[in-house]
């Protein structure tokens, strides 16, 4: 039994009742690890929203050990990191984030063995992170997209099944391809700036003024939803556009995916989102930019098309052109479902089964 600590590069929220949350799908990873072996896992502390779609898993309940660090500008937070390292003999580190790379500096200071789950498209931003990659027993990452480039810093990298909730039984086969008489647009995600919450007004924008009969239902929480919520209101919007906030019902959720006609996805950064899977699983046509790792699994104009990103204008055009267009529209979502199901019959393995099979080498 190995004394491992996990390093997220999120954070995990403090809600008043002193509870503490982080994201299910990375509780549920700890929880397999911790069969296994002794874990601690250590992120920055944030206060706790309601409203936060991502952290929906309390620790203390999953009897899940952990560290709650404050920031890292912080000097006593470096010294709490130092301690930690050195208290344990391997460390894994969700990268990239400023206190992963932090913490990876530190192994190779300690000789402490670590490795890496790349889960965001920035690894290589500046010029220690190549070091760091080096450096790294192993590698694990979310998407096909990033392989190439990992490899030229670590000969050990592989792919993860994607951490998702679904199973080949929740694929929705029944969806009709017609014209609608009002268009049912989903966005799934984090109401912030890089999620592209901007284009996503322009689009409604752009549609509007082209006098197309839709609906742009929002779907997720973030910093920017009662802003976004008063922006719509103001700029007479409302009509077009509905903000639903945190949907943590499963059910309500795939709903929203059920009713929609199209999905649209404007993110300025990613490793490879969930929500894609999601829309796919219901054979939704998808609008997706191709940052990080999308690439890695969508193909413009097989199970996706292509809009720019940060450019909500140009991709209200697309939408535009496209959405009128049912027999490209059901080609799209049929292959978006064909996609998933190749991924969930495929022989990738899970996160904590990968993770555990490289630290027994």
């Amino acid at each position: 039994m190995k004394k491992l600590l996990i390093i997220g590069n999120g954070s995990i929220g403090n809600s008043q009742n002193k509870e503490f949350y982080i994201n299910n799908h990375t509780g549920n990873f700890l929880k397999e690890i911790d069969k296994k072996h002794e874990v601690l896992f250590a992120q920055n502390v944030v206060s706790h929203s309601p409203n936060n779609d991502l952290q929906n898993f309390e620790m203390k309940k999953n009897q899940i050990s952990f560290a709650g660090l404050k920031s890292i500008k912080k000097p006593s937070t470096i010294l709490q990191l130092i301690k930690l390292v050195r208290q344990h003999n391997f460390v894994y580190l969700f990268f990239p984030g400023t206190l992963s790379r932090i913490a990876a500096l530190l192994c190779i200071i300690f000789n402490k063995k670590f490795a890496l789950y790349i889960r965001g498209q920035y690894y290589n931003q500046y010029k220690i992170d190549g070091i760091i990659l080096k450096k790294s027993r192993f590698i694990l990452t979310v998407s096909p997209h990033f392989m190439d480039g990992l490899h030229t810093y670590c000969k050990n990298v592989e792919i993860i099944k994607p951490m998702i909730s679904i199973k080949k039984e929740d694929i929705d086969f029944s969806r009709k391809y017609e014209k609608s008489d009002k268009w049912n647009l989903l966005f799934v995600g984090r109401i912030e700036y890089r999620k592209g919450i901007r284009e996503l007004i322009e689009i409604a924008h752009y549609l509007k003024s082209k006098h197309l009969n839709f609906e742009l239902n929002l779907v997720g929480g973030g910093d920017l939803f009662y802003v976004t919520q008063e922006q719509v209101k103001n700029t007479n919007l409302d009509d077009c556009i509905k903000l639903h906030g945190q949907i943590s019902n499963k059910h309500d959720l795939m709903d929203f995916y059920s009713n929609a006609d199209v999905f649209v996805f404007t993110s300025h950064d990613e490793g490879f989102p969930r929500v894609l899977y999601e829309a796919m699983a219901f054979g939704l046509p998808i609008f997706t930019t191709f940052v990080g790792g999308i690439p890695g699994r969508m193909e413009n104009n097989r199970n996706c098309i292509e809009i720019p990103v940060k450019k909500g204008n140009n991709a209200a055009q697309i939408i535009l052109k496209t959405i009128q267009n049912t027999e490209l529209l059901k080609a799209i979502g049929e292959e978006g479902r064909n996609t998933l199901l190749k991924i969930l019959d495929g022989s990738y393995l899970p996160h904590e089964d990968l993770f555990l099979k490289n630290i027994e080498k």
